[in-house]
């Protein structure tokens, strides 16, 4: 044996406890094993650690209501509403606004219609007194119509009349037949014939621009152009 064998001693295993170490033999069976080491290691007791306790469960209460969003949530209901009502009339006073524009804008257009016709019109007639003008001075086209107007009438009435303006007359007297009553009367147009049979004018007729005026605007359907 050696000199460690002989330190240590030999027991049944080969190996023989220290006699300072007795007094703790027996306690690894008696605590449980980390303990025992523990105790072993700081010399006190060690107590182990406590569970959780279980979660203490709080029971909800409903909040209670608050006055001011209560409050809140009123006014905003109501507004919304009264917005609602207000574009409703706006839009019903629209519209209503729009109908009387409609009708206004189609008046308009009819008066304005009617009245670019009467200016279209009058510058036709315009036009057409230019052009017939030259034509109611003619002498030889005035002899012509002189010659119709008095065929209209009866050769055996003695007492038709024929009028013309002075300077018409001036123009074709002289290539009248002689047994026609042709007077001169400022009161006609130049260029106008008036035949007067039976003593008055409700049995003659007149022929010139005038009635060539009220013709065309007849014609054009347009009024008050005398």
């Amino acid at each position: 044996m050696s000199d460690l064998g002989a330190m240590l001693g030999s027991g049944s295993g080969g190996f023989t406890p220290d006699a300072r170490f007795a007094g703790l033999r027996g306690i690894e069976e008696e605590l449980p094993r980390p303990l025992s080491v523990m105790r072993m290691r700081f010399g006190a007791d060690v107590v182990p650690a406590a569970s959780a306790p279980p979660p203490v469960m709080v029971p909800e209460f409903p909040a209670e209501p608050d006055p001011m969003e209560e409050a809140r949530a009123d006014a905003y209901a109501q507004g919304w509403a009264d917005a609602q009502e207000a574009a409703e009339m706006a839009a019903v006073q629209a519209d209503k606004t729009r109908g009387r524009m409609e009708t206004v804008i189609h008046r308009l257009d009819g008066e304005l219609a009617e009245q670019f016709r009467q200016r279209l019109m009058e510058t036709v007639i315009a036009l057409c007194e230019s052009c017939l003008a030259p034509l109611a001075l003619d002498k030889d086209a005035l002899l012509r119509r002189v010659e119709r107007a008095a065929a209209m009438f009866s050769r055996a009435d003695d007492e038709r009349v024929i009028r013309l303006h002075p300077d018409d007359l001036a123009a074709v007297q002289a290539r009248l037949p002689e047994d026609w009553n042709v007077q001169p009367d400022p009161t006609v147009e130049r260029g106008a014939i008036r035949v007067e049979s039976g003593g008055g004018e409700d049995g003659g007729a007149e022929d010139g621009p005038r009635q060539w005026r009220r013709a065309i605007a007849e014609a054009l359907d347009v009024g008050g152009l005398d």
